[in-house]
């Protein structure tokens, strides 16, 4: 073979083997830097390389934002929507996982070049002295070509000829996409931040179950290692080009240090963080909220180094001098370089002992149905003589509302509080259950069937059924001030006696062979019938809900999240620890159910 056809049949083959790569990866387009237009999933691009896509994110969209969160992924329970309420900016979380300082340079002197940029908020911890300007050889690790000023061409080729698997897997993970969070799509393109929809409704409670789960055994044996801040001197020559640099486009820069739990403090030399806190103060004023209550309970964080969303609402309430949202007293310290000292005084003062006596409180969840002579119910008497066993037992009921303004504001609970519940929405509910409470001033809730609503017969089949008070009659309740109105869904408890058509939807549980989308539709179309009805009562939105059956799952919880229910009550038998700072603790309540002839021991025992 001759020499121009030996090279002829190398480019024919080397055109043959990389054109489709070239096709697959413009066409695919894993990482989100060529359009993505066939599969428009900026949540996954961002999965794959939050670098790369948010880049591209924001210059498709950048008129929409005036403001930034930067940082590593300790932003990711920074909330948006609750920075801009605080402020009225626009705010864009543009935090990426492994961040080092050097990438939050980068991304800040790109988006001062190219967008408007009024603030930054540049979130931080001890790694950005331990690590710095690590590199990019990891292709989902890279940063934007853009944002570091790189040859383009050689950026773009590199995605360009990349291995075919990244596309496959798209490909592959397209076919597996679901509603629910997947591990492959995390985020929230609108505003940057980690999709939690199903770790925000997540029951977290007693300590000891806490840790004795699987995702949280690292707090039974945390890390040791010795992490050396050997960046420092980076440190502190990024930390002064980055203020520079801000102060010279205009830009205000806000500085926050992350919460730290508390074993992890063991790891680090003391001096070394010290000379960390005197380089930064002496560089910029920032917040510091490495060490409090919070560090000292694992509750509060949801790996060894991350913390929930709602410390980040806390964080940003304490910034914002917003008394409403509850934090511990000694959450958060506002630091310069005129009270550094004094500052860090305290910092190695402060003694970090778990200990949450002041922050939790145990509160059981009385189960009720109808008071009648029925094989499920129980009589007037047995009724009337437990409830007023309760209160004068010492215990006081308490109404979800003063459980969220407890979890969420920290307002204090009446001694030994008690939550009483009925399920259904039966008429002795308010001829016998509703004059016993005004005339002991007790509260309780009721969850309804909002298909059952003033109704003696099963829909319009004609069979009897257990009477069921009426819109009115619950209007009546709820002005008293002592008895809610909630849901326990709008058709999803029905009868298979009663019921004509098959299968019967007995609970929330989607039935076999039914898709996701349909079971989604379904159950947000039961709710919003269900919500009319609540709202024509108590003129406000649903915020809780009882699982009829007691079956529930994690996209039930999940869906009830996202529809604005701030808690679920299920037939688990037990106690609840609810816990200040995490409004979460309201979902999954355990209950205590008074069965028929139930004798008063034992339900003084089962309150204990």
């Amino acid at each position: 073979m001759s020499t121009k056809k030996f090279f002829t049949m190398f480019v024919l083959i080397v055109l043959i083997i990389f054109i489709p790569i070239l096709l697959l990866n413009v066409l695919v387009d894993p990482f989100g830097l060529f359009g993505d237009k066939i599969y428009k999933w900026d949540s996954y691009n961002f999965t794959q390389n939050p670098r790369t896509a948010k880049i591209e994110y924001i210059n498709k969209h950048k008129d929409k934002f005036n403001s930034y969160i930067v940082g590593s992924s300790g932003c990711g329970s920074i909330q948006v929507d609750t920075l801009n309420n605080y402020t009225a900016d626009s705010y864009y979380n543009a935090f990426y996982y492994g961040s080092d300082l050097m990438d939050s340079y980068n991304t800040i002197k790109y988006l001062s070049e190219n967008t408007e940029v009024e603030n930054i908020l540049l979130g931080i911890n001890y790694n950005t002295a331990m690590f710095f300007d690590i590199g990019d050889d990891e292709i989902n690790q890279r940063m934007h070509g853009k944002a570091v000023g790189k040859n383009l061409l050689n950026f773009y080729t590199t995605y360009l000829f990349a291995n075919p698997r990244y596309a496959l897997a798209k490909i592959n993970d397209a076919k597996e996409d679901s509603f629910f969070q997947k591990s492959f799509d995390v985020f929230l393109p609108e505003t940057g931040v980690y999709d939690k929809s199903t770790r925000d409704v997540e029951n977290i409670g007693n300590f000891e179950d806490y840790v004795a789960k699987e995702n949280y055994s690292v707090f039974n044996n945390y890390p040791r290692e010795e992490k050396k801040l050997v960046e420092l001197g980076s440190f502190k020559n990024c930390m002064t080009d980055i203020k520079k640099l801000c102060d010279n486009s205009g830009i205000n820069l806000e500085v926050v240090v992350f919460p730290i739990y508390w074993e992890d403090f063991d790891n680090y030399d003391v001096e070394e963080l010290e000379t960390f806190y005197r380089e930064l103060a002496n560089i910029t004023d920032f917040w510091d909220f490495s060490k409090s209550k919070i560090s000292t309970d694992a509750r509060y964080f949801y790996d060894s180094t991350h913390f929930r969303n709602s410390v980040g609402d806390m964080m940003l309430a304490k910034i914002y001098n917003d008394s409403e949202v509850y934090m511990p007293n000694d959450f958060g310290h506002h630091v310069d370089s005129g009270n550094v000292e004094s500052f860090l005084r305290d910092f190695k003062s402060y003694e970090l002992k778990f200990d949450d006596y002041d922050y939790t409180v145990e509160v059981p969840v009385i189960l009720l149905h109808s008071i009648d002579d029925g094989e499920y119910s129980i009589s007037k008497e047995q009724f009337e003589r437990q409830i007023r066993l309760i209160k004068e037992s010492g215990y006081n009921t308490v109404s979800l509302k003063d459980l969220y303004d407890y979890t969420e504001k920290g307002v204090e609970l009446p001694d030994n509080p008690i939550l009483i519940t009925f399920d259904d929405g039966y008429t002795s509910n308010y001829e016998v259950a509703y004059p016993l409470f005004k005339e002991l001033n007790m509260k309780s809730t009721i969850y309804l069937i909002g298909s059952s609503l003033g109704k003696d017969t099963y829909k319009e089949t004609g069979e009897e059924i257990i009477p069921h008070f009426d819109s009115s009659e619950a209007v009546e309740m709820w002005e008293s001030g002592l008895i809610d109105i909630q849901s326990h869904s709008y058709d999803m408890h029905q009868s298979e006696k009663f019921e004509e058509n098959s299968p019967v939807r007995k609970s929330v549980q989607r039935f076999e062979g039914e898709s996701e989308d349909e079971y989604i539709k379904a159950f947000k179309d039961d709710f919003e019938k269900e919500s009319i009805i609540i709202e024509e009562i108590t003129k406000e939105p649903i915020h809780s809900f009882s699982y009829p059956t007691g079956y529930y799952s994690e996209e039930t919880e999940v869906l009830l999240g996202l529809l604005g229910v701030k808690s679920t009550l299920t037939i688990d038998e037990g106690k609840n620890t609810i816990i200040k700072g995490l409004p979460q603790s309201l979902f999954k309540l355990k209950r205590i159910n008074i069965y028929r002839d139930m004798p008063d021991e034992n339900l003084l025992n089962a309150l204990k």
